[in-house]
């Protein structure tokens, strides 16, 4: 009697609550938005297009399993080929997710995320970022992602249009998330690559963990991405110092994302810097981070000749699926020949050197000629 009794009650309970309006959006805040639209045409019909691969599953997983992933971790890191629109959405979409999904409480214990670190702002970008968000203003002015495009100066930093980067910077500015420049200054770039390490302040390269050696195999890949980057023009004296301020950038993404303490933080960078094997991620662990905190997130472009993820090698170190811990694959950008744009710029750094008095016999770069929009955007844009 008392056991239907109270089954009545719940029943009328749970009738009663499913009329009121609060619970309608408190189940809403527990599904992720929905994907966005694709804006790239390219292969928009391939087989693996709008697919998330997972390495833990090893198969493919709905975008509300994915998202939920996202939210549970601490360090997310989202990869992206610089000129394609759709990573920059699905980025955007990832800063969203999490946003929701931690606010309505989905993760017990899950950390908020309290930065977004950028690659394409560098450390002398600190100071115009600060004025934007009005940190030393006497009355902080609201500001929104449109102004951030100004107020950065965008068009003078050498990445893709900011309109496509956009959604990104609007999803973070409504979550309340800090954006912070991931990418050192490029003095320091110039330095490194003339100098080495040694040209860091006492203790800095321990700090950064660059004073612990790649694994073998993961040294000669990024030689090798280097030279095929710059499309075997760069004079082979030249790769071990762009090796060394890659490794450099990536090093101070890591630092970058570590600002947070205690809290989360995502960065927003090519493909080739949040690999596992010997990107940012390699050095978050090596400053003590957990591996189990950290997701990377690799958006790819498909090939028509590529139909199921172990086709998308990356390398001797292993396929796409093996170097991140999701995999989304999305329509291809259509770019110009890289190569003939690169052999100009060559050209063009030859003819001013050769003005140059005689000086070292390995060419000074600070590892930031144009980006040829490799297969890993990792190769950084001119400054």
């Amino acid at each position: 009697m008392r056991s239907s009794a109270t089954g009545i009650l719940a029943a009328a309970l749970l009738a009663t609550a499913l009329a009121f309006p609060w619970y309608e959006s408190k189940a809403d805040n527990l599904e992720v938005p929905p994907l966005p639209q694709w804006q790239a045409e390219e292969l928009r019909d391939h087989p693996l297009v709008g697919k998330i691969w997972s390495r833990q599953t090893n198969g493919f997983v709905s975008p509300q399993d994915y998202g939920t992933m996202l939210a549970r971790s601490r360090f997310v890191l989202l990869g992206e080929v610089h000129d394609n629109a759709d990573h920059h959405q699905l980025q955007a979409w990832a800063i969203r997710t999490i946003s929701k999904l931690r606010g309505a409480r989905l993760v017990e214990g899950a950390p908020q995320m309290d930065v977004v670190a950028m690659e394409m702002l560098t450390a002398d970008e600190q100071k115009t970022l600060d004025r934007f968000y009005g940190r030393n203003a006497r009355v902080p002015r609201t500001r929104t992602a449109e102004d951030f495009g100004r107020f950065m100066k965008w068009d003078k930093l050498g990445w893709p249009d900011y309109r496509i980067y956009q959604p990104i910077v609007e999803e973070t500015l409504n979550a309340y998330i800090s954006i912070v420049p991931a990418s050192p200054a490029r003095a320091e770039n110039r330095k490194v690559s003339k100098d080495g390490l040694g040209s860091l302040p006492d203790g800095e390269a321990t700090r950064l963990a660059l004073d612990v050696p790649l694994p073998t195999n993961a040294a000669q890949d990024l030689a090798e991405e280097i030279r095929e980057s710059h499309c075997r023009l760069l004079p082979e004296a030249a790769v071990p110092g762009m090796s060394l301020v890659q490794r450099l950038r990536d090093a101070r993404m890591a630092d970058a994302m570590l600002v947070s303490d205690t809290k989360g933080a995502a960065l927003i960078a090519g493909n080739g810097h949040v690999r596992r094997d010997r990107g940012v991620p390699w050095y978050l662990v090596h400053r003590g981070v957990s591996s189990n905190a950290i997701t990377v997130v690799r958006h790819i472009e498909v090939d028509a000749d590529g139909l199921e993820p172990k086709d998308y090698d990356l390398g001797p170190q292993g396929a796409a699926t093996e170097l991140s811990d999701f995999v989304v694959f999305t329509p291809r950008q259509p770019k110009p020949e890289p190569c003939d744009e690169m052999r100009r710029q060559m050209e063009a750094i030859a003819a001013q050197r050769k003005k140059q008095s005689e000086g070292s016999e390995t060419p000074a770069t600070d590892g930031t000629e144009k980006d040829t929009g490799g297969k890993d955007g990792a190769t950084p844009p001119p400054r």
